[in-house]
């Protein structure tokens, strides 16, 4: 099971979403069936990361299909 952790914001940017309470693997799955959905644009991209990382948007940029 995939939770949205909080209503998205902006950063740097790009509009972020946050997602939890799943394997990495499915989190990632959820945020690729995300960012084939219609009115999604091009360029979707996950950050993957956790509560102990040093700065707000420090992890690991995954692209995600368009």
């Amino acid at each position: 099971m995939v939770e949205v952790y909080d209503d998205g914001e902006e950063f740097r940017g790009s509009y972020v979403f946050f997602i939890t309470g799943a394997t990495e693997a499915s989190l990632l799955a959820a945020a690729s069936r995300v960012a084939t959905l219609d009115g999604v644009p091009a360029g979707a991209f996950a950050m993957v990361t956790d509560d102990k990382a040093p700065e707000f948007g420090a992890g690991q940029q995954v692209h995600l299909p368009a």
